[in-house]
């Protein structure tokens, strides 16, 4: 580990510095606190062990610098006291050491922050991979954004509300926001509202106590004590109802909740990510949702962007998605073209990610083997009120582009046939602004 050590008396700080190599580790030492965040600046370091006293300074102003890095400190003093101790602790120092230095501790502090270091690699390794074998996320784009923003407030003891469209990938964020959590070694509770009875809803929550109604034969945990220690992601809040709602507000306040059939309380130490489709704050100008419970929910948010919005994103998402499935089905798997790339690019998908890969299984598992996948064939596949999309002639007639505006022309055609010559509703089909699909309504030469 590479240690910077701080003190102003050379003497102390060579034979600590000497120590420390010895000891396997790289040190460097400096006598105050500007050669220390210049060093700091220059450098990264596992730890730093700065001395409280250094002349006129204080040692322990290095707890408040911003720093590149997060390496702990490790303050000691000569003049150190339990107070001392205390008031270093709290301002955020990792442990706190008298002169003469105990090595025999010093090597036991090292040696824990290099496990501590090791198991937080791991568990960025362990991250990463969970993030690229379940999400697509092109560098800076709005989704990279949101896990980002889901990423840092996984950190806080928040409790974080998710929001965006049916199928965009509500759970995969509270997943996320699971594992980088300080909780991520405690259980994943997911748990769809909407799918939960009105008159079951207080024990499937809550728990119940034997007896407490008929068929209650043994105590049962809900789904907060079930989630003790670790997250309870609640989809589709706003369909709870607003009796829920009270107990609910009361759960998340005081982590405090009651059984159905128990005399008294009992904590569970869940926390709370919820997700919803709705704009809970016309719920809540509507009556339907308490507003007193979404700002307790919604102390952190997180929007995902639709599929429409992402349209740039999709031939790439198409591969991500269908990579899975190629590969299960052996050397002989269809792949898609060039014309069904495009399809998949323009076509609207109300379901959004959920839809394209209900789609791509669909389309997948029914092709010939070892067939190139075209536009054509996905048109005749399309569950949905899409427009057929022409065949493409038995040989090559036409450039790529003209042919790609061939294409676009019918599509929109069918899109404006669809919404009755109505370009507002006609821009919404095809996931466009009016503006725009006017623009390109001129440039096509259509009507």
């Amino acid at each position: 580990m590479r240690v910077l050590v701080v003190d102003d008396e050379e003497n102390v700080r060579k034979g600590i510095v000497t120590f420390l190599g010895l000891s396997g580790h790289e040190a460097l030492g400096v006598g105050d606190l500007a050669a220390a965040r210049a060093a700091m600046e220059s450098g990264n370091f596992g730890a730093l062990l700065v001395d409280v006293y250094l002349g006129t300074e204080n040692g322990a102003d290095l707890l408040g610098t911003e720093r590149r890095d997060s390496a702990p400190l490790i303050m000691m003093s000569g003049k150190g006291s339990v107070k001392d101790a205390v008031a270093a602790v709290r301002r955020g120092a990792y442990d706190f050491l008298e002169k003469p230095l105990d090595t025999d501790r010093l090597v036991a502090i090292l040696r824990n922050l290099e496990r501590e270091s090791e198991t937080l690699r791991r568990l960025d390794a362990l991250r990463e991979a969970w993030l690229s074998e379940h999400v697509y996320v092109e560098e800076g784009s709005a989704l990279a954004e949101a896990f980002e923003s889901a990423r840092r407030a996984a950190a806080s003891p928040l409790s974080i509300l998710v929001s965006g469209p049916t199928g965009s990938g509500k759970e995969l964020v509270a997943r996320w926001i699971h594992l980088c959590s300080p909780r991520a070694q405690g259980p994943f509770v997911a748990v769809n509202c909407a799918a939960v009875p009105d008159e079951l809803a207080e024990s499937a929550f809550f728990g119940s106590r034997k007896g407490a109604f008929t068929g209650a034969s043994s105590d049962r945990k809900g789904y907060f004590e079930a989630a003790s220690g670790g997250t309870l992601f609640l989809d589709e809040v706003g369909e709870t109802s607003l009796a829920l709602q009270a107990s609910l507000l009361r759960a998340v306040e005081t982590g405090e909740i009651q059984s159905v059939g128990a005399e008294s309380s009992h904590r569970a130490d869940a926390r709370i990510v919820t997700a919803t489709n709705r704009d809970l704050r016309e719920e809540i100008s509507g009556g339907r949702f308490r507003e007193d419970l979404f700002w307790r929910l919604a102390q952190a948010q997180v929007a995902l962007p639709p599929l429409a919005d992402r349209r740039g994103e999709i031939r790439g998402l198409a591969a991500f998605l269908s990579a899975p499935m190629r590969a299960q089905m052996g050397a002989l798997a269809p792949e898609l073209g060039e014309g069904a790339l495009d399809y998949l690019e323009v076509r609207p998908w109300p379901g959004n990610v959920r839809e394209l890969r209900a789609f791509l299984e669909r389309a997948l598992w029914l092709a010939p083997q070892g067939s190139r996948i075209d536009a054509s064939y996905l048109s005749g596949l399309d569950l949905g009120p899409r427009a057929a999309v022409p065949r493409p002639p038995a040989a090559v007639a036409k450039s790529l582009a003209e042919a790609k505006d061939d294409f676009e022309r019918a599509y929109v055609a069918t899109a404006l046939a669809e919404a009755d010559g109505s370009v507002a509703r006609a821009a919404e089909l095809l996931g466009l602004l009016p503006n725009n699909l006017s623009r390109k309504i001129k440039e096509l030469g259509l009507r």
